[in-house]
């Protein structure tokens, strides 16, 4: 170590001085104590000794040198020992011991006077003075390492966040608890949907939530053997449980009831017991989280189910709100008809053809909405897309004619056979087909294009008419939603609603003054699939 080349330097200096100023009466004898001295302390460590035989040589060797230079190697002597001894008492003495050793010699080789009594005085007290001040230094150094110790053990063992046990420490707390056979409850909790208070509450409102549930964590299971941060929104319980029944009901109790009243946080939790689920912590840890993940889908299931319903109860009042205003339309003419016919004696016949035509309307829009919305069973049969394609183009060949449009069809190569309902299928098309041509007001071209990707079919209809503005695309499949003057706003809901019966997607593009474009995937039948099949349920119904 560093400071033996200062002994060795120091020595050599009092052993030098000691010889030239003639002080030693016995040059070779000094010489020798020098060596001795110096190679006590080179074995120290190998020798448990070694201490005792420094305090004798150093003595020696201060006797036969008679040099007062020789206080510093007790100072040396005194920091050594209170740095290898940890009471405060054998620190005290052994300052007094080397202190009054030193005295002791120095009176053998010095005149007595009063002038170097008090120098011996004087340094005796410093000697003391330097192992009292070494000696709280040590005290305070020792302290301070102490407390970095106990935080450093506490950082690992601890979440800085809520102060409960962290991950690893829960798990060797378990581990312990297995080992020795002590029977217990693992209580693993989940906060729901506490990330998402993210956006609302900010970061430090969130992390003032978690520290609130370990609080009240603290205060709901104050008998809990270990409680511990498991994860981000994660708590980890474990308590012990003599009657697993027992514990099991007591903790529901609190985790259902209780807890959601006194922090507003609905939870997830799983539980498992030693020994009866698992005979080791890792059994333990898997049985428990594979709970609360069985708590965690059926809360998901439940939730979905209750928005399915909210959203079902959603659209039936929009159609039945849709449908009212429809049907109150034509009767408020019609009633405005007939009271002015009652006061012409009810003579109806210059309003005839207007009420007739009101009331085919409401035949119409109460038809088509029993066709969106009733279910019914279908027999589905396999038909070639090609041929109703063609058929459709048949049935409107006259009308595009009329109106001056032309229907360009690309069939490919394939007839492509698909399992289908074939009234439905034409009725798509129709309506599809339809809405193109009364899209286009001047002179235009409908361009229908079939083609197959891999076990499916791809029909495009395309216009070349005004186009949809792109903030109503996602509005026009919405039932009575229509740009029409005397639409009903049902027919592209039921293309759609077709379209999914048959287990197919159906999309729009649109570009305006240029044209709009849907595009229909279906798929095609197995080769080896009945000809003729009943829907069934393993189809959606119309």
């Amino acid at each position: 170590m560093s400071y033996n080349w200062i002994l060795i330097t120091y020595t050599t200096i009092i052993c030098a001085s000691s010889i030239w100023f003639q002080k030693t009466s016995n040059p070779w004898l000094l010489v020798l104590c020098a060596v001795a001295y110096l190679a006590a302390h080179l074995v120290e460590k190998k020798w448990i000794g070694a201490t005792f035989l420094q305090f004798g040589l150093v003595m020696i060797f201060h006797w036969v040198s008679q040099m007062d230079l020789c206080l510093p190697l007790y100072i040396v002597e005194i920091i050594k020992s209170m740095y290898s001894m940890k009471k405060q008492k054998s620190t005290a003495s052994i300052s007094i011991i080397y202190t009054a050793a030193y005295v002791c010699i120095a009176f053998t080789y010095l005149p007595f006077t009063s002038y170097r009594l008090f120098i011996l005085l004087f340094c005796a007290f410093s000697c003391l003075t330097v192992g009292f001040l070494f000696r709280r230094y040590l005290y305070v150094i020792e302290s301070q390492t102490l407390l970095l110790d106990n935080e450093k053990k506490h950082l690992s063992t601890h979440d800085a966040l809520t102060g409960l046990y962290n991950y690893e420490e829960c798990h060797r707390q378990l581990e312990h608890l297995v080992q020795i056979h002590q029977s217990v409850a693992l209580v693993l909790i989940d906060c729901k949907d506490l990330k998402s208070l993210n956006t609302i509450n900010g970061f430090h409102g969130v992390n003032r939530i978690l520290k609130q549930v370990a609080q009240l964590l603290r205060i709901m299971f104050p008998e809990a053997l270990v409680i511990s941060r498991y994860g981000g929104d994660e708590f980890a319980i474990v308590l012990d449980s003599s009657d697993s029944r027992h514990t099991q009901n007591y903790i529901s109790q609190l985790m259902a009831s209780e807890f959601p009243k006194l922090t507003g946080i609905e939870i997830n939790y799983g539980m498992a017991f030693y020994p009866d689920d698992g005979i080791s912590k890792d059994d333990l840890f898997f049985i428990v989280e594979r709970n609360l993940y069985t708590m965690k889908r059926e809360s998901w299931l439940k939730r979905e189910e209750h928005m399915l319903r909210s959203e079902k109860l959603r659209v039936v009042g929009e159609l039945a709100s849709g449908m009212a205003h429809e049907i109150r339309n034509p009767l408020t003419t019609i009633k405005g008809f007939l009271q002015i016919s009652k006061s012409d004696n009810f003579n109806i016949k210059p309003w005839y053809d207007l009420i007739m035509d009101e009331i085919t309307r409401m035949s119409m829009l109460t038809a088509e909405f029993l066709q969106f919305s009733k279910p019914h069973a279908t027999q589905f049969k396999v038909h070639s897309i090609k041929d109703c394609i063609q058929r459709v183009i048949s049935l409107l060949d006259s009308e595009t004619s009329r109106l001056g449009h032309h229907i360009e069809f690309d069939p490919g190569s394939d007839s492509l056979p698909m399992l289908m309902d074939q009234d439905k299928i034409l009725q798509l098309l129709l309506n599809l087909i339809k809405n193109a041509i009364e899209a286009m007001p001047d002179e235009g071209l409908v361009r229908i294009v079939l083609t197959r990707e891999n076990d499916h079919a791809v029909i495009e209809i395309s216009d070349t008419g005004k186009g949809i503005p792109e903030n109503e695309l996602d509005q026009i499949f919405l039932p009575f939603y229509t740009t029409k003057e005397s639409g009903t706003g049902l027919g592209l809901s039921i293309c759609h609603k077709i379209v999914q019966d048959h287990e197919g997607t159906m999309e729009v593009e649109s570009e305006m003054d240029k044209g709009t474009k849907f595009t229909i995937t279906v798929p095609l039948s197995h080769p080896d699939a009945s000809p003729q099949m009943s829907l069934s349920g393993n189809r959606g119904t119309m």
